[in-house]
């Protein structure tokens, strides 16, 4: 191809190519070495102009070895000002517990599949009992992706990103606690309503709202009437330096997505307990022993108790929202109205994750064929 400067070429496709040298190569995952970083434009100029940011530039490329270590940091760094505080505590830690420890000396240009098989077994060796679950390795990868992109985009690097870097989607099956279980705790629930964590508990049997919302949840989100919960906020603990109790902080704020902003309109059986035991506005529904709130931990941990007093076998406080939107399919909701209860962004995410048939409701609707699927036809020959 014709030559028209140092390292700079016009392609036989029309567009030109600077290439930098440079002498890092792949390491850990046995990928090819790599002498030099290419970088493509469309005319001479807008090339040199990006071959000097890049030799100008101290981040991903040129000078350092363009790891996965780098490209995690670069992301977190220059993305974090657009993110909430909790969305960047999430990034960082799948970023610096998980991804930099088993990835990052990694070249960003060597990542493949092989890669990524390699890090999900690892994974799975260094987490022991405490396995993570498919949905959650699944982000981890997706975390992984967005910053490969990003350096991609914003440093001229020119590398293949494999679409399938994701982690493919296994159905795991969960399983809901009794309907006989279900029943006791219900009861239990209703008969110790005066309680503030029993109340709170109650809202998010019978509404499907997450924990941290449960634990946001104050009295003037209730509007007793006109039988109405809004749903605004969320309450969680995520890491923060800065925070005087460690390493971590509570935060309570408005939700990540528009969809979990939501109003549910409160059933009956609800409604008149939330009556009976209204409290002032501005208090939250579940009151801490020290703090005018309680956390999702300390909420978790009192739920565990109660399923002790009742007799049942513990089961996380978010299969209650499982078996919410299972129920109402059962009863007859249609998904649309579901899913908007749930605050999912759509009905697709409500029926894969959030309805379950189990056997017996299987079989009944089997059962509905007791007669020939086609009586009544007559047969044509």
């Amino acid at each position: 191809m014709p030559k028209r400067g140092v390292n700079i070429y016009k392609r036989k496709d029309g567009r030109w190519e600077g290439r930098i040298k440079k002498e890092e190569t792949c390491c850990s995952m046995g990928g090819s070495s790599r002498k030099y970083i290419s970088v493509y434009g469309k005319t001479y100029t807008e090339v040199k102009n990006k071959m000097e940011q890049q030799r100008r530039n101290s981040g991903i490329v040129g000078k350092t070895k363009g790891t996965l270590d780098e490209a995690m940091n670069i992301w977190l760094k220059e993305r974090s000002v657009r993110w909430k505080q909790t969305t960047y505590a999430t990034y960082s830690q799948m970023a610096y517990k998980y991804i930099i420890p088993l990835l990052g000396n990694v070249r960003v240009d060597c990542v493949d599949e092989q890669t990524i098989e390699y890090f999900l077994s690892e994974i799975g060796r260094t987490q022991g009992e405490n396995i993570l679950s498919d949905s959650y390795l699944r982000n981890i990868c997706a975390v992984m992706l967005r910053a490969m992109k990003y350096v991609k985009k914003k440093y001229h690097y020119e590398m293949d990103i494999p679409e399938n870097l994701i982690m493919p989607v296994r159905q795991t099956q969960i399983i809901l606690p009794r309907k006989q279980d279900m029943a006791v705790l219900e009861r239990y629930l209703l008969e110790n309503a005066a309680n503030d964590t029993c109340l709170g508990i109650l809202a998010a049997f019978y509404t499907g709202i997450r924990i941290g919302e449960v634990c946001a949840l104050k009295w003037e989100d209730i509007n007793l009437n006109e039988e109405i919960i809004y749903v605004r906020k969320n309450l969680q603990r995520v890491k923060s330096e800065a925070s005087d109790a460690g390493n971590t902080q509570i935060l309570i704020q408005t939700p990540k997505t528009s969809n979990s902003f939501r109003i549910i309109p409160i059933p009956p059986i609800l409604l008149c307990h939330l009556k009976e035991h209204k409290k002032e506005d501005g208090q939250y529904i579940i009151k801490g022993k020290k703090k005018p709130w309680t956390e999702p931990r300390t909420l978790q941990y009192r739920f565990a108790q109660i399923l002790h007093k009742c007799g049942i076998e513990n089961f996380n406080f978010h299969m209650l929202r499982h078996a919410f939107a299972t129920r109402c399919i059962e009863t007859g909701f249609d998904v649309k109205s579901l899913s908007e209860i749930l605050g999912h962004s759509n009905i697709q995410v409500t029926l894969n994750l959030y309805v379950h048939s189990n056997m017996q409701r299987k079989r009944q609707l089997m059962e509905k064929f007791d007669i020939s699927f086609y009586q009544g036809y007559s047969s044509v020959i």
